[in-house]
């Protein structure tokens, strides 16, 4: 049973999100806040798997608290704005619904919130591979083989060799599958192995062909790592 929180202003709507859990009968609700500056300091505590995430608050908006707050779990969006919804994918979030929310939709976010979490469950820390699905078949990739992973909305693609994966997943789920020694994080949207490196510029590093941006919130812990001084 997935453990959820409600971070939301807006007494109806957290109202109707309840509603949906009550109906879906596979989710608990631990807890709820009407304002993201309260649920900060309690979140990390609660240990739940699912935050649904207002955007638009007093004091601190919902992308600020994602930016604020430490180890998030996974994040649905909802807004009765859409125009969030590009820049919101940025943020690493599974989903996103606008305001009113039907349930049909509501459900179609929560089994890709399984997908997903399934995924990560499924992590065996310490192995050397990970497997892909790939038409019918599982493939099994050694983590020496992968040179970087790119994001895009809320698909991730696992750049391997002269094959590549797709998969449904958070850059955060996805990040907490690799070790942490060979692989890092240097940009929102990128993941790469450190040593298929070929050369490293001022913003940015190569991988043969293939130039990927490192940005400024991951550089200074990018460069200590590479030992750059």
């Amino acid at each position: 049973m997935l453990q959820a929180v409600i971070i939301d202003d807006d007494e109806l709507s957290r109202k109707a999100i309840k509603q949906c859990i009550e109906r879906n009968g596979n989710i608990e609700l631990m807890m709820e806040f009407n304002s993201a500056v309260d649920a900060i300091s309690e979140i990390n505590k609660l240990e739940c798997d699912l935050i649904f995430l207002d955007v638009e608050m007093p004091e601190m908006d919902g992308l600020e608290f994602i930016s604020m707050a430490n180890n998030l779990p996974q994040i649905v969006i909802i807004s009765s704005k859409s125009k969030y919804a590009a820049e919101a994918y940025n943020y690493d979030v599974t989903d996103y619904l606008v305001k009113p929310i039907n349930y049909p939709r509501f459900i179609k976010s929560i089994e890709k919130v399984k997908t997903i979490q399934e995924g990560v469950t499924l992590n065996n820390p310490g192995k050397d591979h990970l497997f892909f699905k790939k038409n019918n078949a599982h493939i099994r990739v050694d983590f020496s083989e992968i040179q970087f992973i790119e994001a895009y909305a809320d698909y991730v693609t696992v750049y391997a060799k002269d094959q590549k994966f797709v998969v449904l997943s958070t850059m955060k789920a996805v990040e907490q599958r690799f070790p942490k020694n060979e692989f890092m994080r240097i940009h929102r949207s990128y993941i790469i192995r450190l040593d298929k490196i070929k050369s490293i510029e001022e913003n940015s590093v190569c991988f043969g062909e293939k130039t990927i941006p490192v940005s400024r919130s991951y550089k200074a812990a990018f460069m200590d790592k590479m030992n750059i001084f």
